[in-house]
């Protein structure tokens, strides 16, 4: 090898080295500088409230969310093509009406066929009735006759409601909110076609406490409000009590609502139900407050030595501030009411007035 290309090989190698070396420095301070700072032993300044035990008043409000009061699948009775399908996301439908049909073309010929072989086995069998009245025909071939022509009336009969299984009817009134399948597609007996929706009627379904749920009746008047028409209280009605309650003793209670047309409350949307009962209770309370994401998911922190504890709770009547906690919570717990937003499960926590 020339000297010249083993000098050439050396400054190749020794820059190459010294790339390295720079690329290596560098990431170390970039590392360096993107280190996280350990901060789980750094306590974070929070506010603790009692869980306590007072009075209830004679009304309660309690959280729920509403679902539709009817709602059915559009489901085909026949199996073959789709050759008709007037449905799309969100049109409204009538109980009956015509929606679609599956392809017929083959019912109808056979129809076509039997119709005919109806037709000439109604006059055999006329004819072979006036020959059997003449003695010119036996018994026997105006039975046989007679199967042939039943048998046929059967046959058409049967293609006729093949037919009319094609169509696609809506079971009831409402919205289409689900489309599964379009026009030409190959369908069989049993496949949904679309879902539809009926939100003139609503109902929700609340848990009630024990000491709450006897002083309810069935047909009873309730309010409900919904932060959607912050304005606006809505009437419904209690429709059942379950007899049976939970392990924490709490009874599911269902009711009902009519839909406002000009202040439609939509399935699926929360609500607040308004109950109210004579007398008073005393129940185990917390500052609706010291909840971390609210209502809709209820949960809190708590003490555990100097440390956070996610609890999980099952919430019942909103009182003023306050809240009642079915279950999850003993009376006298502290509850971290302020700073909950920085903490997760372990956090070390410091106490401030």
């Amino acid at each position: 090898m020339r000297k010249s290309t083993i000098i050439t090989v050396i400054v190749v190698l020794a820059v190459a080295g010294a790339v390295a070396f720079t690329l290596a420095r560098n990431k170390k301070e970039i590392n360096s500088r993107n280190k996280v700072v350990d901060r789980s032993n750094i306590a974070i300044p929070v506010s603790v409230t009692k869980a306590f035990v007072g009075s209830a008043g004679s009304e309660f409000s309690l959280p729920a969310v509403t679902q539709a009061e009817n709602e059915a699948d559009v489901v085909v009775n026949s199996q073959g093509k789709l050759t008709e399908l007037n449905i799309r996301l969100g049109s409204t439908v009538s109980k009956g009406q015509l929606l679609g049909k599956v392809d017929t073309k083959l019912q109808e010929l056979n129809l076509k066929a039997s119709s005919l072989s109806q037709e000439k086995l109604a006059k055999d069998y006329d004819r072979y009735n006036e020959l059997y009245k003449g003695n010119a025909a036996t018994e026997a071939n105006v039975t046989d006759v007679k199967y042939n022509y039943e048998n046929t009336k059967v046959q058409v009969e049967q293609i006729k409601q093949q037919i009319a299984n094609a169509n696609i009817v809506a079971p009831l009134s409402g919205t289409i909110v689900r489309k599964n399948l379009e026009e030409g597609e190959f369908v069989n007996p049993g496949t949904v076609i679309a879902t539809i929706v009926d939100v003139s009627k609503l109902k929700a379904t609340v848990m009630v406490s024990e000491s709450d749920v006897y002083k309810l009746k069935n047909g009873a008047a309730v309010n409900i409000t919904t932060d959607i028409y912050p304005e606006k209280v809505f009437k419904g009605t209690i429709r059942y009590i379950s007899p049976v309650g939970d392990d924490a003793h709490n009874y599911p209670v269902e009711i009902t609502l009519t839909n406002d047309a000009k202040a439609q409350v939509k399935a699926g949307t929360f609500i607040r139900v308004s109950f109210d009962i004579k007398g008073s209770t005393n129940t185990l309370q917390i500052p609706k407050i010291a909840l971390v994401e609210g209502l809709k998911n209820p949960y809190v922190y708590v003490l555990n030595g100097n440390k956070a504890a996610v609890r999980k709770l099952v919430l019942g009547r909103e009182i003023g501030e306050n809240v009642e906690v079915l279950s999850g919570l003993q009376e006298g717990e502290d509850v971290i009411s302020s700073g909950q937003i920085n903490l997760v499960e372990g956090s070390i926590v410091s106490i401030v007035k």
